[in-house]
């Protein structure tokens, strides 16, 4: 197991239990309105105001579960959220804005690291909600 995937575990029980307000649809989606729409749009289609600007499409993701076989990939969203994971769009290792926002910092206390993560999974189970089915070809 990778040992983001095993912080992650470690992580999980206490935002259930001590934060289970991040984990919120809610919370999601005023994170994600805040933070993501501007490229991916209000409605996560990649449409998004600033969009044009971009040198490539932003991703569509209501279609994150589609291009992964119908499973909502949750791990590789939480770490593209939080700069973890290269998103080559968002620049060389992290988003270029918010990933310092939303990276738990693992020196942080306890309670600072769970809200991080929080917000994180906050915005990774909206995006769930968004899921579509597969576009027609």
């Amino acid at each position: 197991m990778r040992a983001r995937a095993r912080r992650w575990l470690t992580l999980v029980p206490l935002l259930s239990v001590a934060a289970p307000v991040f984990a919120a649809d809610d919370a999601g989606r005023t994170l994600y309105l805040r933070y993501c729409a501007a490229c991916h749009g209000r409605d996560g289609r990649g449409d998004g105001p600033v969009a044009p600007a971009l040198g490539e499409k932003p991703t569509d993701l209501t279609q994150l579960a589609a291009g992964h076989g119908g499973e909502y990939p949750l791990e590789d969203v939480v770490e593209a959220i939080d700069g973890t994971r290269t998103v080559r769009a968002h620049g060389v290792s992290e988003m270029p804005v918010w990933g310092e926002v939303f990276r738990p910092d693992p020196a942080a206390p306890l309670d600072q690291q769970v809200e991080a993560g929080g917000r994180v999974l906050g915005i990774a189970r909206y995006l769930r909600s968004l899921q579509g089915p597969a576009p027609s070809r």
